[in-house]
């Protein structure tokens, strides 16, 4: 490192200063900053200080501004004057060593010492404290305090608040923390790691520091000297470290960290600049979560969280000069920076940078996002005004979505108006009158995953909703729940009709339940129920244990393949028409399950389906896929009679056992015409005569080119396809890959990106719940379904949280009829407003909180004082929480405790048997809070609209 830069600490507002350290040039440049421009800063030399002898190390004293020390090749500590006031004075001292050698760090303590780190020499001290207010600087002295016997010292920081203690690094050795008030030379604490370069301590909460790693490793490991203080480096069980970033910048190029700093503006944020340029800000922070017992799980997958620190964001204001992204010239990276902290001309962290020509640059870290604030109707707003509301609703959510989903693709892709080959106009059939129609969203430039991304982000950043309309995109989830999507497949592709891709979701769910039903998936005593493609094709199980029926029975391929036999001989499956292959069976299951049907009048059940969809093509092509060429052309005769597609041909091919030149150039001209992707499918397997070609084509629906792959690929290629494209989809998050993966564990690695990638944490666990934790012993179950319902318990859809709960027990019953569910935590629970806890009076005092209350001295005569109670308690255990005391809210009209009997009707605390039921019920408003008693709030606004509390103004009788 040639040249540094440092914000002078005692910098104000008037006199903004910051020194440049020239080492290669043995000079000193203090600087002040007269104005900046766009990130440029212009400023003035004021000070120059050069020819100065070869130094590797340099501090600023932290209580004289005029103060700088060098550590200097030889190892001497100098003192060097940078006053603008006297810039001929160079007031130069160095103290003298026994044994010269090269000293790498030097730092000034807030009371004016001065620790120098030496490398090591044989039978000599390596930390050496100099005391500037007792050492007479005229005449060489000794050091105030030697310490470090014969290790070499990487580098030193003083605590700001205990002036007295230092951090230092022993090379590749030691993080160890020195106390001068001992009269030892011992430290006090130690631990053993390999970072041990350019420690820097947390300004802001001196509980914590960084250190890094030696030349070429980019490493940086955060402490905190409360647990390094126990630390016993004898026990390896016992770790100061709290984080660890390994590495923290990028290194695919040799990389060393050259400089790290703390924020000083910002708790728990410090800066790292590499030597490729790149300059990253990381914020960490903590969180509170505790492991729960019934959290713990052997899965490998399961990973938790073993400290409470976590590396919150990352900022990279400039990337390595070999970034592709951000290629440039390597003599023009950042060599140096420093954080501006006190008398910042800027507002917010800012960050100064020096380039090789000596350039000065300042580089704003980004504010955090601001938060919004969401009222109970789910509005933005800002000092109590609305700032934008969600776009009213129209009909069901998949209505709604489908109408914004039309208007943004239609904008991306710029479709025609024809209705018939537009998306916008397959989009339009797709209305509210007929929610149980799936139209499948097609694309002869995009593949299926891409269009599904497309539609679930609303084809952003091509195209942006406006405010409203993303706020009632975001209330999604919510709406589907209250329209009941839960774990009923037939009711759920009604309400989720605007995702052709979560509906077709649902549908594989309903296959695999029919196919299971009355013990259908059972055979050769072992249980295939919710297996995929990928596992039946593949003869392997992950988890035996869960699936045989006999435990005592011994697990194999050969088990397996016998109970897929069993299996399709109990189905009736007429057999297998397709490739030649060793294992018909399997791809009779699997073709199952793809829902090809076997039978014609089920194919015809499905293309009518389809040609009333207005997918005539798709119709007319999967009929050929799946073996009937007589169903495909009586589909074409009958849409070309109606004029619903072109005469283009198409029947005279598909007729034909083969394919002549002249019509591979005919299916070639057709294929540059078309733009339907089962129509080119079909095309590119009459030109090639390759089946491949056909499930290559990732415009067409995974499904389908499932099904082609099973029927027409040998064995060996189609191993390797489904082997491929399951490793796709589950890397892509691709909902389609459930056929593949089935609802077994890999289900899970697919839902976990899915889940990264949609935000759809709902779909997946409700499609999971039929076989978790039934036949998936996963910990990721666990965080989402506790996610799911808590959020749940945040709409207020207490209902459906208890139905969920109740299907889901019903699902997961072993053969034998044991649940395997643990009893969940109420759906409903009244609570205190001050405390959170339950108002139901509790009988168990360990359950009780405890206070502090004054015990009357009985010895002494008089009157004794009463009991301090908690404030805001009432004596009456009835109307008081039982845990902090805290008294029921008050009515806003009658002034009386909520739960109280009605004050105005004689006798009412002795009967209730003729109170209006209304008088019982507590009544809350949302928005303002206030809580009436029920016929009380009812008769009041029945004649007024606003709040009776004074001042209050809330317009609750409008919001009913």
């Amino acid at each position: 490192m040639e040249a540094a830069i440092r914000w002078s600490p005692h910098s104000t507002q008037q006199n903004p200063r910051f020194l440049i350290i020239d080492v290669a040039g043995n000079r000193l440049r203090l600087c002040q900053i007269e104005g900046i421009d766009q990130g440029k800063v212009k400023y003035k030399q004021v000070c120059l200080r050069d020819k100065l002898p070869n130094y590797t190390a340099f501090d600023w004293s932290k209580k004289d501004e005029h103060i700088v020390a060098l550590g200097s090749a030889s190892g001497e500590a100098v003192i060097v004057q940078v006053d603008a006031d006297q810039p001929q004075t160079d007031f130069i001292h160095a103290f003298p060593i026994r044994h010269q050698r090269k000293c790498n760090s030097i730092a000034f303590s807030s009371n004016n010492l001065i620790a120098t780190g030496l490398d090591r020499v044989r039978n000599d001290f390596c930390l050496n404290i100099y005391d500037l207010k007792a050492q007479d600087l005229s005449a060489s002295s000794e050091p105030y305090k030697k310490l470090a016997s014969g290790e070499p010292i990487s580098s030193i920081k003083f605590f700001t608040s205990q002036p007295d203690t230092l951090v230092a690094g022993v090379s590749k050795q030691f993080i160890r923390i020195f106390d001068l008030r001992d009269s030892g030379t011992g430290y006090a604490a130690s631990y053993q790691t390999r970072q041990v370069h350019n420690i820097a301590i947390d300004p802001l909460d001196e509980n914590y520091f960084v250190s890094a790693g030696t030349t070429g490793d980019p490493t940086v490991t955060v402490w905190d000297q409360r647990f390094l203080k126990r630390t016993n480096p004898n026990d390896p069980s016992s770790n100061g470290a709290v984080l660890e970033f390994r590495p923290i910048v990028d290194n695919s190029h040799a990389t060393t960290i050259w400089s790290l700093r703390y924020s000083g503006t910002k708790r728990a944020t410090f800066g790292v600049l590499a030597n490729t340029g790149e300059l990253k800000v990381v914020e960490m922070a903590q969180h509170s979560w505790t492991e729960k017992p019934h959290q713990i799980s052997s899965n490998p997958n399961g990973v938790t969280w073993t400290s409470p620190h976590y590396n919150k964001v990352s900022h990279n204001l400039t990337y390595p000069w070999y970034d592709r992204k951000h290629r440039q010239d390597e003599n023009a990276r950042v060599v140096a920076y420093d954080f501006m902290t006190a008398g910042n001309l800027l507002s917010g962290q800012c960050a100064l940078t020096l380039f090789p020509d000596r350039r000065v640059e300042t580089m704003r870290v980004p504010c955090p996002s601001p938060h919004l604030n969401i009222s109970a109707l789910e509005e933005i707003i800002r000092n109590k005004n609305v700032i934008s509301r969600p776009s009213s609703r129209r009909g069901s959510v998949a209505g709604d979505l489908t109408e914004l989903q039309n208007s943004t693709l239609s904008e991306k892709h710029d479709l025609s108006p024809e209705p018939r080959d537009s998306l916008s106009g397959r989009l339009d059939k797709l209305t509210i009158d007929h929610p149980q129609r799936n139209i499948s969203l097609q694309s002869t430039i995009e593949s299926s995953s891409q269009m599904h991304e497309d539609l679930l982000n609303m084809a952003y950043p091509d195209v942006k909703l406006s405010l409203p309309d993303y706020l009632k995109v975001l209330q999604t989830q919510k709406r589907r729940c209250q329209e009941g999507y839960s774990m009923d497949s037939r009711k759920n592709k009604d309400i989720v009709a605007n995702d052709p891709w979560l509906v077709d979701a649902w549908n594989m769910v309903e296959r695999m339940d029919s196919h299971a039903a009355n013990d259908g998936m059972v055979g050769g005593g072992l249980e295939l129920k919710y297996l995929g493609v990928q596992s039946i094709w593949a003869n392997k199980l992950t988890m035996y244990d869960q699936r045989l029926i006999d435990p005592d029975a011994k697990t194999s391929e050969a088990i397996f393949v016998e109970a897929v036999n069993e299996i399709c001989e109990n189905k009736d499956f007429p057999p297998f028409s397709g490739t030649k292959t060793s294992f018909p069976t399997n791809r009779q299951l699997c073709l199952s399950l793809c829902g090809w049907n076997l039978s014609k009048k089920g194919l015809r059940e499905r293309c009518s389906t389809l040609m009333d969809e207005g997918q005539y093509y798709k119709a007319i092509v999967l009929a050929v896929f799946q073996g009937y060429k007589d169903v495909g052309l009586h589909l074409l005769k009958e849409t070309i009679q109606q004029k619903q597609i072109q005469n283009i041909g198409l029947g005279a091919v598909i007729a034909c056992d083969t394919v002549n030149e002249d019509q591979r150039n005919m299916c070639s001209w057709m294929t540059d015409m078309t733009d339907d992707p089962y129509l080119k499918g079909l095309l590119a397997y009459f030109i090639s005569g390759d089946w491949q070609s056909v499930t290559n084509m990732t415009q067409l629906s995974l499904t389908d080119r499932v099904g082609v792959a099973l029927k027409y690929l040998s064995d060996e290629k189609l191993s390797h396809f489904l082997q491929f494209i399951t490793a796709e989809a589950i890397a892509y998050g691709n909902i389609e890959g459930l056929l593949l993966t089935g609802l077994t564990e890999r289900a899970m690695d697919l839902f976990e990106h899915y889940i990264s990638k949609f935000g759809d944490l709902q779909s997946a666990v409700l499609i999971l719940a039929r076989a978790c934790p039934l036949y998936i012993q996963d910990i990721r179950w666990e965080f989402w379904k506790d996610i799911y319902l808590h959020q749940m318990q945040v709409w207020r859809t207490f209902l459906e949280r208890s139905r969920f709960n109740r299907e889901h027990n019903r699902s997961c019953l072993t053969r034998e009829g044991k649940s395997l569910n643990k009893p969940s935590s109420p759906s409903l629970a009244i609570r205190c407003p001050n405390c959170q806890h339950n108002l139901a009076l509790r009988k168990d005092p360990k359950t009780k909180r405890q206070y502090m209350v004054a015990i009357p001295d009985r010895t002494k005569p008089g009157p004794q004082p009463r009991p301090h109670l908690p404030r805001g308690s009432t004596s009456s255990p009835a109307l008081a929480c039982p845990d902090c005391g805290a008294q029921m809210p008050r009515c806003g009209i009658c002034m009386m405790w909520l739960g109280s009997p009605d004050p105005s009707k004689p006798g009412a605390a002795q009967t209730l048997k003729e109170e209006d039921p209304e008088a019982r019920l507590m009544v809350f408003c949302m928005t303002c809070t206030h809580g009436f008693h029920g016929h009380h709030a009812r008769d009041w606004f029945a004649r007024h609209a606003m709040c009776p509390v004074p001042d209050c103004q809330c317009m609750c009788g409008l919001l009913k």
